[in-house]
């Protein structure tokens, strides 16, 4: 027999009645966490007298919103004799100040550019809360003023030179920098913020990057804000950080496309950058091999200064025939090269083969999901690159041959290969699957694919590039400045008397840009060909994913929009194209100047929609490809 348990009264949860509003500035406005596009504005709350002390600007606390409390980032306090019907703050969920006044300015221009809630922003911007730091770091909640610069500031792309490693040319600048003020870095890889950590000697800097402890991450967050002479590290979010004394920025690499969010709204470091070097007057500084076209287009413009030494590297084509790997007259440079030191391969794709096709009807072999059927190296069974079905004995879905040929060479097949040309040397594989960090300078082979060559301390002494015509070869728009910065990043591992060796055709305009050391030779071309058709950077774009079914319907809309003026004459309306079995893209361009228009229709366009529950759009504001 069971023996009854004791009854036990719940208790209920009466929320505090503040009655006693703040003596002074009683009315708060704050942006509020709510996930509803169509409340994206502020909302203006009553202060209780007895959380005076602790409500300032910048401080999280939990206010009353629709039935339940959730949170609320203050971005005023103010005197108003408008209080009828305004609620009471519940509660300070810290009394941390976590955003500055450049950083409440920062993320409302940022929503506006970008079409944005504003929490959309603050989750990017600010780390979670973690209750312990703040304990650790009580009593250093204080926030200094930061000083405006008196000189005003500018905007510069420094062309990193080669023969010398691209991170430590970016620190022997930042710490030049640092005389001055704070400096915040903002590289786009993990791996790099690693590595620029190390090559720090005598500096301890303040790193943010998402692969930090969520505590870690925080504390370094509140240590930033509150920290002078510093230099802070980090990856795309770091563009938010706000130390007092800030001086400069440096975006590292901004071509790269880890420099754009790939959440909601799809901001990138290198606009807001610029938005915080001429809202903040500091001095900002692009430092790359080869700029975006973005970049290229203020170059050309005079809006960024162009700052580089002239060099000169020796460079030699081949002329790929019948589509081998090596070209035949590229085997003797090699092999003189590999009597001086290592050798760098740079190729178009990581893994084994990126393909496989039929042997009788010539199909390219695909799994029942509909994903492309890979081999990830020399004894692996076919795979599917979406779902990771493994086949161990693969038939043809469209006439059930069972054998088949590899296509597309990936970085392990290359190895392979390379190392049955040139025996007796080992081979070293680096690219996103397995990077490697640095080698020993002694004869080697090795096979990177872009970005990925591990740091030779006495240089290389050949690179060559191979299946050079691939890496132009990729539809989106940003295959040739991706390509243009592969080949320069390459080359800058050289050591000085090394060669660069690229199986291309021999008039292929990348040959004189990289003899010359100059990335304009080739920019100033496709920027001239990109403004005649109107595309970006000499426009600005919209995309928006729609579903198929309302797709016309919107894109009637716009056109009525145009004919009625409430969109810039300048809009060009692009599609709608099928993007999948449910969903078709609509692309907006327009001038640039025409921008703020177009972006302040579209966020009523987004409300109205919002409000009339209607289903949300994905859309971004200058994305990085047109058809990502």
């Amino acid at each position: 027999m069971s023996t009854a348990r004791p009854l036990r009264l719940k208790t209920e949860q009466v929320r505090r009645q503040d009655s006693e509003r703040a003596l002074a500035n009683s009315v708060v406005r704050v942006w509020v966490d709510n996930s509803i596009a169509h409340l994206d504005s502020t909302f203006d709350y009553l202060v209780p007298e007895r959380l005076t002390d602790q409500i300032k600007v910048g401080v999280r606390v939990g206010i009353p919103f629709a039935g339940r409390e959730v949170e609320g980032l203050v971005v005023n306090r103010l005197d108003s004799s408008e209080i009828a019907g305004l609620k009471f703050v519940d509660s300070v969920i810290s009394p941390f100040v976590v955003a500055s006044a450049q950083l409440i300015e920062l993320i409302r221009v940022a929503c506006q550019a970008w079409i944005s809630h504003p929490y959309d922003i603050v989750r990017s911007a600010i780390p979670p809360r973690v209750a312990s730091v703040e304990k650790i770091l009580a009593g250093k909640d204080d926030i200094s003023v930061i000083q405006k610069r008196k000189e005003p500031s500018s905007i510069e792309y420094l062309h990193l030179q080669p023969h010398n490693e691209g991170l430590q040319q970016l620190i022997d600048f930042a710490i030049k920098q640092r005389a001055s003020g704070s400096v915040l870095i903002i590289l786009p890889e993990e791996r790099e913020v690693e590595r620029v950590e190390k090559l720090l000697l005598g500096v301890t800097p303040i790193v943010l990057s998402a692969s930090l402890a969520r505590s870690k991450r925080y504390e370094n967050y509140l240590l930033a804000m509150r920290s002078e002479n510093s230099i802070i590290i980090g990856t795309r979010s770091a563009i938010f950080s706000t130390p007092p004394d800030l001086i400069s920025i440096i975006v590292y690499r901004e071509v790269s496309h880890s420099h754009y969010e790939p959440r909601s709204p799809g901001w990138n470091t290198r606009d807001l950058a610029i938005i915080r070097s001429r809202s903040e007057n500091l001095s900002l500084f692009f430092m790359g091999y080869s700029p975006s076209s973005e970049i290229a287009a203020m170059i050309e413009n005079e809006e960024i200064k162009f700052r580089g030494k002239r060099n000169k590297l020796s460079v030699l084509t081949f002329n790929p025939n019948r589509g081998e790997l090596l070209p035949a007259r590229i085997f003797p440079p090699i092999r003189d090269a590999l009597k001086s030191g290592a050798v760098l391969f740079l190729v178009p794709r990581k893994g084994y083969a990126s393909a496989l096709i039929c042997s009788k009807c010539r199909n390219i072999a695909s799994c029942t999901c509909g994903g492309r059927l890979i081999k990830k190296n020399l004894g692996s069974a076919v795979q599917c690159l979406m779902c990771d079905l493994t086949y161990s004995e693969w038939r043809c879905r469209w006439c059930q041959n069972d054998k088949s040929f590899l296509a597309g060479r990936g970085a392990l097949r290359h190895g392979e290969e390379i190392g049955r040309a040139f025996p007796n040397f080992p081979v070293i594989n680096s690219d996103g699957d397995h990077y490697v960090d640095a080698i020993d300078g002694k004869a080697a082979l090795v096979i990177a694919t872009s970005g990925m060559a591990p740091h030779n301390p006495v240089g290389y002494s050949a690179v060559v590039i191979l299946e050079g015509d691939t890496f132009f070869s990729y539809a989106d728009l940003r295959a040739q400045e991706r390509s243009r910065e592969s080949f320069f990043d390459a080359a800058a591992h050289l050591k000085a008397e090394g060669k660069v060796l690229i199986s291309i055709d021999s008039g292929h305009p990348i040959s004189a840009s990289l003899t010359k050391w100059n990335p304009a030779i080739m920019a100033t071309r496709e920027l001239s060909d990109r403004a005649e058709v109107h595309l970006p950077p000499s426009s600005r774009a919209v995309i928006l994913d729609v579903s198929q079914k309302e797709a016309t319907t919107i894109v009637d809309g716009f056109k009525k929009a145009l004919l009625d003026l409430r969109i810039p004459a300048s809009t060009r309306i692009l599609g709608p194209s099928l993007k999948n079995n449910d969903d078709a893209r609509i692309i907006l361009t327009c001038n640039p100047s025409d921008m703020t228009h177009l972006a302040g229709f579209l966020h009523e366009y987004t409300r109205h929609r919002a409000a009339s529950k209607k289903d949300p759009l994905f859309l971004r504001v200058d994305p990085y490809s047109l058809s990502e």
